[in-house]
């Protein structure tokens, strides 16, 4: 009986550790960053096509976008700090 009950907790451990954290996809994440951007009114995002540059990795993630605007003007670059699906930080850059 104990065994059972050990191996059933094990088995039970092993399954649990095998489910990945909830990380949303990078997709997600860029639009989660655009929105940010335009809550904090540092850009009106509908005037811009969103361009995903790369992003490295760490306690938090670190996006690099590029915001194109549709008509003539300047590229914006911005990065965003994202975390257990929450931006952190969002910095603009011209």
């Amino acid at each position: 009986m104990v065994k059972k009950l050990f191996s059933g907790l094990f088995v039970s451990v092993f399954a649990l550790a095998a489910v990945p954290a909830h990380a949303a996809s990078i997709s997600e994440q860029v639009n989660m960053c655009a929105a940010e951007i335009d809550a904090q009114e540092l850009a009106v995002v509908s005037e811009y096509s969103v361009k995903f540059i790369r992003t490295t990795s760490g306690s938090a993630k670190r996006l690099s976008l590029e915001l194109i605007p549709h008509d003539d003007g300047e590229v914006l670059r911005a990065e965003c700090k994202v975390r257990r699906g929450k931006v952190l930080e969002v910095a603009l850059n011209s």
